[in-house]
């Protein structure tokens, strides 16, 4: 399979089948998740968030698709510029997935048709452009029939023959159809094409006309029924007889959308052709002034594809994750404070904005949620005591990348209290909170740590890793305050000292172990050793799981974190981590999380061992801890150790075959081959860390550094 990666984007010139490959779009309004192939949906994104299209996630036919007939039903053929859903064999044929727009280009017996996909800067509704063009030597007779299928529900999993019995169809006279849902709210959607058809549809039965998504037969008809859809599943499709001489070309527009005043205003603002080309040549332009970084073109990357991707979607994977469709209704306390560390590079403002919502999210005491849904409904309060610290994390980030120390000064109000406190106070209230030792000599974990499915160790667990967190959060702390003149409760220089020598009495002379459970278990180890020189008080009470085990993420963050210069000693402790992590956990398809995983359930370590092996952090490599090491290695000064690693995590360097997935976004993870046949195959493209992770090595290291790539 042949695809590029150049300053375009994405280009795909076969049209694999194994899985779709999305393009997400958003405006803040609107947004569309939309495949290689044409499959996908559109939903509005502020509440009540409508499912505008319908879509079947388990088999992919159902998405704006545009038909191209020629000849009859018997003799003659029908295409869609997007391969699906007709599957016809092309002459040629290719996608170009690009920031803000999608594009399918197909050709069939001297026609050719662009079909392009997008949005514009505002409102609650889609365009699509399509252009046929007569290549060939002879006048070309032919009907092009854009066609899309509505919901107008907020959940996918309305039953469609319930769903269309509430749902009226009308015509205007500009030929706009609308669709108005009389249950559950009113909603109106809409198709409004910018010039009128020859005959129009309404009905997905009559549209088939007894055959399929595939091959719908009415489209070989001389006329579409132009009736309404009665109760039937409810589409928009509108047929165009084009007779082109040779070299001629047809541009038509169509809006898909919902809101009548929303109708109106594209009646009043769209009136040519030219109006909708020059709305996409401006969203264009917009998206490459926001991506192609000025620092890009100074840097030291060699390699065509990586420069590409670096100015096209690897920043803008940062934007729909931290502001698009991505991460949908549910927003985690430390993925959004991910988020605007990775964005604050991009958009200062948009990153502020995050950081000040993330703090209303966090109570009076200290504690943060886990997560929230912007659509309403109950919190998740579970208490995981990485949170707290991920505030003074990404407020030094932004202050960093930005320049802007105001940050600090911003006041937003806690959860449960109205009066609005600075969001250096928060930070301090957050440390405050998690800084709580249990008698294993380490910060207590509660539900977790940055690791949710690591729930065995209990709330009185603890574990290494926030240990180092801890310390990493009381010297940024330290730092700022210094700068800045603020104040803050806590004996720093004793705090570190404490926490280092709880990170350090589960050093094995290897690796650092996981945690320490309230039923007297140390999770990773060599297997037998005791504690270190048996600094933990009560340390009679734990013992080795009798499992060697190693994590990725203590040996990392121990770099990370600073403690690796806290002592002159601590240097070799972080080599030999770094060797140990790279020794045992480094694959060909990366680093795993974890060695060995977990092939059945074992308490002591909880969900993490439930996961099914080969998946998220189970015998996986997960690539945001991948993306601590990357950091870590480059922070250390081990830098080809992080090109390295950083090459193992890039999708675009990756056989595609063995990953199946999006070749230009960056995935969850990709299977660590418990079963050999899933090795290396990816999960879960465009929602992960990662991408704020290898934002922070390509803007403290790589740029910087000169580093070649």
């Amino acid at each position: 399979m042949s695809y590029e990666i150049n300053e375009k984007g994405f280009c795909l010139t076969e049209p694999q089948m194994f899985r779709p490959w999305y393009n997400y779009l958003s405006n803040g309004d609107y947004g569309i998740k939309i495949s290689h192939t044409g499959d996908g949906y559109a939903t509005t994104l502020k509440e009540p968030r409508i499912s505008v299209t319908n879509y079947d996630f388990f088999s992919p036919c159902k998405g704006r698709y545009v038909y191209v007939q020629e000849g009859s039903a018997e003799d003659g053929c029908v295409w869609s510029p997007s391969y699906l859903p007709c599957k016809t064999k092309l002459d040629s044929w290719e996608c170009i997935h690009e920031p803000g727009a999608t594009n399918y280009r197909g050709a069939k017996n001297g026609v050719e048709v662009l079909e392009t996909v997008f949005l514009p800067k505002s409102g609650t509704y889609e365009i699509m452009l399509v252009k046929a063009k007569n290549f060939s030597n002879e006048t070309k007779k032919f009907s092009v029939t854009p066609e899309i299928e509505f919901l107008l529900y907020n959940s996918f999993g309305v039953d469609p023959v319930y769903y269309c019995w509430y749902t009226d169809t009308t015509v205007r006279e500009d030929s706009s159809i609308l669709f108005e849902r009389r249950v559950g709210g009113a909603v109106t959607g809409f198709f409004k094409p910018l010039e009128k058809p020859a005959s129009f549809e309404t009905s997905l039965k009559r549209f088939f006309a007894g055959g399929d998504q595939q091959k719908p037969l009415a489209v070989f008809n001389e006329k579409l029924s132009c009736n309404m859809s009665g109760g039937d599943p409810y589409i928009a499709a509108c047929k165009y007889d084009l007779e082109l001489k040779p070299g001629e070309e047809k541009t038509l527009a169509f809006f898909t959308g919902v809101g009548v005043d929303v109708l109106d205003k594209i009646s009043n603002e769209y009136k040519t052709v030219s109006d909708v080309e020059k709305v996409l040549e401006d969203l264009r332009s917009e998206w490459k002034k926001k991506l192609n970084l000025k620092a890009f073109e100074k840097a030291n990357i060699k390699d065509e594809a990586t420069l590409a991707w670096l100015k096209t979607f690897f920043g803008y994977q940062i934007y729909e994750q931290s502001t698009g469709l991505v991460r949908g209704t549910f927003r985690g306390f430390r993925d959004v404070a991910q988020d605007a560390m990775g964005i604050c590079s991009y958009d200062k403002d948009i990153a502020a904005n995050l950081l000040v919502d993330l703090c209303t999210r966090q109570k009076k005491s200290g504690q943060c949620l886990r997560q929230w849904n912007t659509e309403g409904g109950a919190n998740d309060e579970r208490d995981f005591r990485d949170l707290p610290f991920w505030i003074i994390t990404a407020l030094s980030v932004y202050e960093r990348f930005t320049g802007d120390s105001s940050i600090y000064t911003k006041k937003a109000k806690y959860l449960d209290d109205e009066n609005e406190v600075t969001l250096f106070e928060h930070a301090v209230q957050g440390i405050k909170y998690a800084l709580v030792y249990g008698d294993h000599q380490l910060v207590k974990m509660g539900i977790g740590d940055w690791n949710d499915a690591l729930s065995g160790p209990g709330k009185e667990g603890g574990t290494v890793f926030l240990n180092q967190f801890a310390f990493y959060a009381l010297d940024l702390l330290y730092k700022v305050s210094n700068q800045h003149g603020f104040s803050h409760p806590f004996d720093i220089k004793a705090e570190k000292q404490k926490l280092f020598d709880g990170t350090m009495a589960y050093w094995n002379g290897k690796w650092f172990a996981r945690a320490a459970s309230e039923s007297g278990f140390i999770l990773g180890g060599n297997g037998n050793e005791p504690i270190s020189n048996g600094k933990v008080a009560g340390a009679e009470k734990y013992k080795y799981d009798g499992q060697e085990r190693i994590f990725l993420l203590p040996q990392v963050w121990f770099t990370i974190s600073g403690m690796s210069d806290f002592t002159p000693e601590a240097k070799e402790v972080a080599k030999i981590a770094i060797d140990s992590m790279l020794e045992k956990l480094e694959t060909e398809h990366g680093l795993l999380k974890v060695l060995p995983g977990f092939n059945k359930f074992d308490p002591s370590y909880g969900n993490l061992s439930a996961l099914a092996p080969g998946m998220a952090e189970n015998f996986a490599i997960y690539n945001h801890s991948s993306a601590f090491a990357v950091y870590a290695l480059f922070k250390a000064g081990r830098t080809e150790d992080a090109k390295r690693i950083l090459n193992k995590v890039l999708p675009f360097k990756k056989d595609w075959k063995v990953t199946k997935a999006e070749p230009f976004v960056l995935v969850n993870f990709y299977n660590g081959g418990y079963y050999k046949d899933k090795a290396g195959e990816g999960g879960v493209p465009w929602l992960t860390g990662t991408v704020n992770w290898l934002s922070m090595s390509v803007f403290d290291f790589i740029l910087p550094q000169g580093i070649e790539l």
